[in-house]
């Protein structure tokens, strides 16, 4: 139903906003990781170096994931005068909403993640945390747009469902909560920030559990509603797509993860990463099949179906 480039940026889009909103929302948790330097009478924000360790490397993964979202989607576009068009020539609607939360996000995790690399005291305390607040909002924003995106295709009846932005947003804070403790590992930071990796690892657990929840309640909303709706639904869990779904999904993306988070207590690196990657492939697959199965089940059957042939 949609093309390889659009999931891919629904993916990347929504685990960059994910991680951003982590990130942020952990800087705000953590007033003790800035300092304060006084420049011309303004008390500027400088960032402490053992936490820029922290905060620099996920900031910077969390923008670029975000900015090769945008990549795809303007790749799929096809004309870059498309893309002009959406901000010169705004049209209300979910695509234009969503290209403005992208760029707006995109900037300000720039800002934030050249202060936390550079460390130099340019920009005075206030216009930080409004900054490092505006992140935080519009990471959300682009979450929920994600899910808002398809379930607004009122006539894929699959998607047409109150439970697909939910999903999308669980789906993004899990992939952000698990690729925030892989990168800090793989920066050689892990010890350092043992216990607060050790929180979130638990907070993700209890995230993946939701997720399970809400996947359950999507899928049922399918099964339990119109023929459509009904038979895209059975594509996932019976169909040609049952597959993908229990296994990249359901045991890669869900189980192996939880197992991994609630048994990995000492943070052993190759338990981490093969967490973080578990969660990153059961995300994308989740987008795909749930792109793949809002096709019709049978296109020919349908339209005879409608025609009275048969």
């Amino acid at each position: 139903m949609l093309g390889d480039l659009v999931v891919w940026y629904l993916f990347l889009g929504g685990t960059g906003s994910g991680l951003l909103f982590v990130v942020a929302s952990l800087e705000a948790l953590s007033p003790h990781a800035i300092d304060e330097a006084r420049t011309e009478g303004n008390r500027c924000y400088v960032p402490r170096e053992l936490y820029s360790r922290f905060f620099g490397p996920t900031y910077g993964v969390g923008l670029a994931s975000v900015i090769l979202g945008m990549f795809c989607l303007l790749i799929d576009l096809g004309r870059s005068e498309r893309a002009l068009s959406l901000f010169f020539q705004p049209v209300p609607s979910f695509i234009t909403f969503g290209a403005f939360g992208l760029v707006i996000l995109a900037v300000l995790a720039a800002v934030l993640f050249t202060v936390w690399v550079l460390r130099i005291p340019v920009f005075p305390k206030m216009l930080m945390l409004v900054i490092r607040s505006g992140c935080m909002v519009m990471a959300f924003v682009v979450m929920l747009y994600t899910g808002l995106f398809l379930s607004s295709m009122s006539a894929v009846e699959l998607w047409d469902s109150p439970w697909l932005p939910v999903l999308f947003v669980v789906s993004a804070l899990s992939a952000g909560l698990a690729l925030l403790v892989c990168i800090v590992v793989l920066c050689g930071s892990g010890d350092e920030f043992k216990s607060t990796l050790r929180r979130i690892q638990k907070a993700d657990a209890v995230v993946i559990a939701c997720e399970v929840v809400v996947i359950v309640l999507f899928v049922a909303s399918g099964l339990l509603g119109n023929e459509a709706a009904r038979l895209s639904a059975e594509r996932m869990v019976q169909g040609d797509l049952a597959s993908v779904f229990w296994g990249c999904i359901v045991l890669l993306g869900l189980i192996a993860p939880l197992v991994c988070e609630v048994f990995n207590r000492h943070l052993n690196a190759y338990a981490v990463i093969a967490s973080g990657a578990f969660v990153l492939v059961g995300g994308y697959f989740l987008r795909w099949c749930i792109s793949e199965a809002g096709r019709a089940p049978d296109i020919v059957t349908s339209v005879m179906k409608v025609l009275g042939i048969q």
